[in-house]
């Protein structure tokens, strides 16, 4: 892989030909512990993106408490299977990708939060800006950004990209677009004990 854009379609192939598998072995990790710090820190009635959504595990938990779910993915098969899974509001779930993400117009500024789960470690890091404005473009004043991401080294073969992040440039670069973190903890993996380690981290987006 020779360029960044070349890293990104790779990864989404990947999630886009293993989806079928990776439904099934998304529904079984235990998300425990991110799931409690969603609950922590927004209202249930938000109106909430999650981008990267996958086999819809947490707009599943989402919606049972009460929030109004959309979701973002760039994988066919992943939008699908959402849309089957929530049947009466099959238009809430588009296929896009960060870091420009392609939403409805009416869509800007209108959500009370975004979650970014297991996606930013699949940012090269030359996106995080243009992946910032797209979360600006979508979230309200105010609103809250929840990310969770890996920091463990991946050593498995596959077409997916794993970037080691850079914690401090990346908390600096969101300070730089007006998010305040108002929470952040480290967790173990919810999936087959894996030797996998997990940040989570809340924003506060305040513009003015």
């Amino acid at each position: 892989m020779n360029t960044d854009q070349e890293k990104i379609t790779s990864t989404i192939n990947f999630y886009h030909k293993s989806a079928d598998e990776l439904i099934t072995r998304y529904e079984s990790a235990d998300m425990s512990v991110l799931h409690r710090t969603i609950l922590d820190h927004l209202d249930k009635r938000s109106k909430l993106l999650d981008i990267g959504f996958g086999s819809g595990r947490d707009l599943a938990f989402l919606r049972e408490n009460g929030f109004d779910i959309w979701g973002a993915d760039p994988s066919e098969k992943f939008v699908e299977h959402a849309q089957r899974r929530f049947p009466d509001i099959t238009n809430h779930f588009f296929c896009a990708a960060l870091p420009k993400l392609e939403l409805p117009g009416d869509l800007n500024r209108s959500f009370d939060a975004i979650i970014l789960i297991a996606v930013w470690m699949h940012l090269p890091q030359t996106t995080y800006e243009d992946t910032i404005r797209s979360l600006c473009t979508f979230l309200k004043p105010g609103g809250t950004l929840i990310l969770s991401y890996s920091i463990t080294q991946r050593n498995e073969k596959s077409e997916r990209y794993f970037e080691d992040i850079d914690r401090e440039r990346l908390k600096n670069l969101f300070q730089n677009f007006r998010f305040k973190q108002i929470a952040e903890h480290t967790n173990a993996d919810g999936l087959n004990k894996r030797e996998i380690k997990w940040v989570t981290e809340v924003y506060k987006y305040d513009p003015a």
